[in-house]
C-alpha cells in the first residue's frame, strides 16, 4: 500500500474537487438584512465597489509583473522563488480587497467562498517559494505555446471603463484592474506558468486553472443570469475561461511523459 503523502494526495483530481466545492457552501456575510434573491445584486455592488480604494496600487502590480517576465526569462531558476513569493501576497491580496466592502444598501460585505476559494490559491503557492531545485528550468519553446500570447496581453490591459464599458487607452497598460480583479490576474500568471511546464509547481497551479474556468464560466454567462451585466465584462473573460482550459489541457498532455509532482 503506498504511503498517503502530500505528493501523493495533490496528484488526485478528487483533492481539488473538494478545495473547489467547499467554500462554494459558504454563504455571504453582511452586517444588514439580506434576502436570497438579493444575491446577484450584492455581487454586483462587491464588484463594482471593492477595489475602488486599491486602483492607486495598479501600477505597481503591472510594472512588478513585467520586471518578474523579464527576470524569468533572463536567470530562469535564480529568481523562481520570488516569482511564486509574488504569486502568494498577490493572491491573498486579490482575496481580501476584491471580495470585502462597505456600502450603504448591504453594510460591511464579504463575499465569503470567493474570499476562500482564492485565499486558498495564494496559500497554495507558498511551499513552492522553499522548494524550486528544478522549476521554471529552461524547455524547449515550441511556437505553439506562445498561442495565447494576445490573450494574456488583452487580461493585462483590461480595456473597459470603471462602468465596464469599453476604453482603449494605452494608460490602462499601467493602471488597468490587472492586479487587483482575480479574473484579469489569473490568466496572466496561468500562461507565464504554461510556459515553463512542466518545470513549475503543479498543485497550485492546477488549482489556480480548476478556479479559473469557475470564474471565467461565471462571467461568461453574466449577460444571460444577470439582468445589466454589461457583455463587455463577459468579453474580457475569455482570456480567464480559455487560458485556465488551456493549462489543465497543457497538463494532461504533458503528463504522458512527465511526472506530477
Amino acid at each position: 500500500m503506498q504511503p498517503f503523502t502530500l505528493r501523493r494526495i495533490t496528484s488526485k483530481w478528487w483533492f481539488y474537487l473538494l478545495l473547489f466545492l467547499i467554500p462554494l457552501f459558504v454563504p455571504p456575510y453582511t452586517s444588514k438584512p439580506m434576502t436570497y434573491g438579493q444575491v446577484g445584486e450584492l455581487m454586483g455592488l462587491v464588484l463594482r465597489e471593492s477595489l475602488v480604494p486599491y486602483l492607486w496600487l495598479a501600477p505597481a502590480f503591472h510594472l512588478v509583473t513585467i520586471i518578474l517576465v523579464i527576470l524569468l526569462w533572463k536567470l530562469n531558476t535564480k529568481v523562481v522563488k520570488y516569482f511564486y513569493a509574488y504569486l502568494t501576497i498577490n493572491f491573498v491580496f486579490i482575496a481580501f480587497a476584491q471580495n470585502i466592502t462597505v456600502n450603504e444598501q448591504f453594510g460591511f460585505v464579504i463575499i465569503s467562498n470567493n474570499l476562500l476559494q482564492m485565499l486558498l490559491i495564494g496559500i497554495l503557492w507558498i511551499p513552492a517559494i522553499f522548494r524550486h531545485e528544478n522549476e521554471f528550468a529552461l524547455v524547449e519553446r515550441e511556437k505553439w505555446r506562445f498561442w495565447a500570447v494576445p490573450l494574456a496581453i488583452l487580461a493585462f490591459w483590461v480595456p473597459m471603463t470603471l462602468l465596464g464599458q469599453p476604453d482603449f487607452n494605452p494608460i490602462l497598460f499601467l493602471t488597468s484592474e490587472y492586479g487587483l480583479a482575480f479574473c484579469f490576474t489569473a490568466p496572466v500568471m496561468i500562461y507565464i506558468l504554461t510556459l515553463y511546464y512542466p518545470n513549475i509547481y503543479k498543485p497550485a497551479y492546477r488549482f489556480l486553472c480548476i478556479v479559473g474556468v469557475y470564474f471565467g464560466l461565471l462571467n461568461l454567462s453574466g449577460p444571460l443570469i444577470i439582468s445589466g451585466y454589461p457583455v463587455w465584462v463577459a468579453i474580457l473573460h475569455i482570456p480567464l475561461f480559455t487560458i485556465s482550459i488551456y493549462g489543465l489541457v497543457l497538463e494532461k498532455i504533458k503528463t504522458k511523459t512527465h511526472s506530477i509532482n
